[in-house]
């Protein structure tokens, strides 16, 4: 164990690149997806306009953003076959791209393993990826995604990858831009944590870097 790399473990939205319009609601991204669940359970329920939009408002009333579940619970609707019809969207349009990344991580991936979680569905993750140019620095078994009931949101995500990547969270360090959900469920089970905020505040938090361009620094001083 002593000789392994560690793992860095990166949030996607917000970390590695930053939204158009600033959130994910705001950026247009959140109009697409309900427009597209609307069409998709007209067609997998056999429902008229007006009735998918009924059925859309009282499950995001109940479940909010988990409309998935919403859907599977309600009407036995696949969530897997759910999130590849509604989110397969183009990433081009909603996400604002940042130059340099791909060298950033490169130079970051000669020392360390690499690994991603989002509460984001994969299909999406992997559209954000090759629109960045990194679809090769994450390897398929080091991403994990948000389909299943395990999510950031909900808590258990880092204890999943810990596991499954069979790491101790000493060796980890989590670099995210929200604290709720990406610092403090991972500080909980001892892993090192970094938040990316521009105003370089953290009441959390282990680091805090204003963006990512600054991470191979504060690596270089940290490790």
């Amino acid at each position: 164990m002593e000789n392994r790399k560690k793992l860095i473990i990166f949030d996607l939205d917000g970390t590695l690149y930053k939204l158009k319009g600033g959130s994910f609601k705001r950026s247009g991204i959140y109009k697409e997806v309900l427009k597209n669940t609307e069409q998709y359970i007209i067609d997998k329920l056999n429902k008229t306009k007006r009735e998918a939009k009924l059925i859309l408002k009282k499950i995001i009333k109940e479940y909010d953003e988990s409309i998935s579940i919403g859907l599977e619970e309600k009407f036995k609707i696949d969530r897997y076959a759910y999130f590849n019809a509604t989110w397969n969207i183009s990433a081009q349009k909603y996400i604002k791209i940042n130059l340099g990344l791909r060298t950033k991580l490169l130079k970051i991936k000669n020392n360390f393993d690499l690994a991603l979680v989002s509460d984001a569905p994969r299909v999406w993750i992997k559209n954000v990826l090759k629109e960045l140019k990194i679809e090769n620095i994450f390897t398929d078994n080091n991403i994990f995604s948000g389909e299943g009931n395990i999510r950031k949101e909900f808590g258990n995500a880092f204890n999943k990858i810990i596991k499954v990547l069979n790491i101790k969270p000493e060796y980890c360090i989590a670099i995210g831009d929200q604290e709720e959900t990406d610092i403090i469920p991972a500080k909980k089970i001892g892993i090192k944590t970094i938040l990316i905020n521009r105003r370089n505040k953290t009441g959390v938090a282990d680091y805090v870097i204003k963006d990512i361009s600054e991470l191979k620094k504060l690596l270089d001083i940290i490790i």
